[in-house]
């Protein structure tokens, strides 16, 4: 039977279980020099290995020296030309495949930036999508375009291959180990024992075949539910060919499942959370509420705040395994452009602390792909940035 991992949150019966059959191992962190006095525990609850970070990175800080190597958009050229948002995946040979939600298209253009085609078109017949938002690359190199309740799948050559309706509706998707689907779902305020983020994975039918984890949901009533600034939900990123990471970001820990959902890694960093003050909670009934839906006047409405910030805002990884977490930053301070940004080993040692001047879509190969927003020009561009420095990023 598989494991759901249910979060601490929610039952605590069921952490006073784990803890007791906790099986302490020696850590072997120890490193020369500045190194030397950094430690993580390494333990094993369920058989599962288990590593606990302390709050500060076992490397220090680091700064990716960066240089703009490719630029892609041009508001005179129709093949370039992207009047709304963009998001972007990057296969293994550098093709760019770029999901132009303003004029409901996927283009394609090698890792010089030259056009290479349009994948499908637009329409309800096969090979067809209506309004594409995202796009994604599994190992075989097939290409998945999510439009609305489905995704469109392509092969590598770009021919169509099948259509998988998805019977479930997900805030938000990718792809893990085989192409598997997972994806969380929305909040059910009718759901038994109260509503939950769910982290789950569709069959090939698009039906939910697992459920791999809950978390209590905040902001959500019987009659209302309210997303906003400090509502706290599920991130998640692929993490090898085999496996990935999700965790909760009101929780400072990330788990590592295999294609079958089954659990091969914990890690954890050890911080002190940080209660919500008054000015953030009147800020967040001004400008926090991003979606609402049900009875009631959101104005009014409870918040369902949490009792403390959420640790982080997303994850983000690289074709080396490395996890990036992008640190949650409070209401007060939205208007900061840069990020705080945790990384961790594909081990789940705490290697760094970086900030970024903006959040890139894709990591890979030693390039930073940007997705950047004129609104002022109504243009948007793709920039790839070369990391100078990318042979000096540790991976372990």
């Amino acid at each position: 039977m598989l494991f759901v991992k249910e979060s601490k949150w929610v039952t605590i019966a069921l952490a006073v279980v784990l803890t007791a059959g906790l099986a302490f191992v020696p850590a072997s962190c120890s490193k020369k020099g500045g190194e030397a006095a950094w430690k993580a525990d390494i333990v094993t609850v369920d058989g599962v290995r288990t590593v606990r970070n302390p709050e500060t990175p076992r490397n220090g800080t680091f700064a990716f020296d960066l240089v703009e190597d490719l630029v892609i958009g041009d508001e005179k050229s129709e093949a370039y030309f992207f009047p709304g948002w963009v998001t972007i995946s990057v296969d293994d040979e550098g093709l760019i495949y770029a999901c132009d939600s303003g004029n409901r298209r996927v283009q394609v253009y090698d890792k010089t930036g030259v056009f290479v085609k349009t994948l499908g078109r637009q329409g309800q017949g096969p090979g067809e999508y209506a309004f594409p938002s995202s796009v994604h690359i599994d190992d075989a190199g097939n290409i998945y375009v999510r439009s609305s309740r489905s995704l469109v799948v392509f092969g590598p050559d770009g021919l169509f291959i099948k259509n998988v309706p998805l019977k479930t509706f997900l805030s938000a998707l990718t792809l893990g180990p085989g192409g598997m689907i997972v994806g969380t779902t929305q909040p059910n305020p009718r759901t038994e024992g109260g509503p939950k983020n769910e982290f789950v994975q569709l069959g090939p039918d698009g039906e939910i075949q697992r459920t791999i984890a809950r978390f209590p949901a905040y902001g959500v009533s019987k009659d209302q539910m309210l997303q906003h600034w400090y509502t706290g939900g599920i991130s998640f990123c692929p993490r090898s060919k085999d496996s990935l990471y999700y965790g909760f970001s009101l929780e400072y820990e990330i788990d590592v499942v295999d294609g079958e959902g089954r659990s091969l890694l914990v890690f954890s960093k050890a911080e002190k959370a940080q209660g919500i003050t008054g000015e953030e909670r009147d800020l967040t009934r001004e400008k926090g509420i991003y979606a609402w839906s049900g009875m009631g006047d959101p104005k009014t409405a409870d918040l369902g705040m949490p009792d403390h910030r959420p640790f982080f805002r997303n994850f983000a990884s690289d074709d080396m395994g490395r996890l990036y977490v992008v640190r949650f930053r409070p209401i007060t301070e939205k208007a900061i452009a840069t990020r705080d940004v945790d990384v961790f080993s594909k081990d789940g040692t705490y290697l760094y602390q970086m900030t970024w001047p903006f959040i890139p879509q894709v990591i890979k190969g030693g390039f930073l792909y940007e997705v950047r927003q004129d609104e002022d020009q109504g243009l948007t561009r793709i920039i790839r940035h070369r990391i100078k420095n990318w042979g000096d990023f540790k991976a372990e």
